[in-house]
């Protein structure tokens, strides 16, 4: 079912968190609600560490991944991650529906400072991450949109330094 809430953002074959070919990684898709970033956090077997927990490397993965999209949607370019710490507050279980939500806090036009935070459908939240995001140049980002994939209704994040560079 669909949510007319929701927008949905590009993802990749390959990336780890949201590349639809990777069949290791997380195969999941970010949307926008409330203007905030998310994304729902299925986990398989192989991303536990033990039993029914997460590792905290795809925890991490997760939150990075989610405050890059909320820094890129912010200033309309691809970011990379300058700094990253998460605060593991208790054991991510892996039987629990979870949602990762990423905001801005600031953005400049050198640095966009994130939060974000994992919390299952009662608003219990297991980790936080404060995250700062480098821009991509224009060239760069119009590089990574090529081989994003678009459905309908996607998010077209960077469409106007598509139209910049044709004017």
């Amino acid at each position: 079912m669909t949510n007319p809430d929701r927008t949905y953002l590009p993802n990749s074959k390959d990336c780890f968190v949201c590349g639809e070919d990777n069949h290791a990684g997380l195969q999941t898709r970010f949307f926008v609600e409330e203007d905030k970033v998310k994304m729902d956090l299925g986990v398989a077997l192989h991303h536990c560490g033990y039993e029914n927990t997460v590792h905290g490397g795809i925890v991490s993965a997760a939150l990075d991944e989610c405050m890059g999209w909320a820094a890129a949607r912010a200033i309309k370019r691809m970011c990379v991650t300058g700094e990253l710490k998460v605060r593991f507050i208790k054991r991510v279980p892996a039987d629990h529906e979870l949602t990762v939500i990423a905001e801005v806090d600031k953005a400049h036009k050198r640095m966009v400072y994130t939060t974000a935070r994992i919390e299952d459908e009662a608003g219990d939240v297991y980790a936080r991450a404060e995250g700062r995001f480098l821009p991509l140049s224009v060239e760069e980002t119009l590089q990574v949109d090529e081989n994003l994939l678009y459905r309908d209704g996607d998010e077209r994040v960077f469409q106007e330094l598509h139209s910049q560079g044709q004017g």
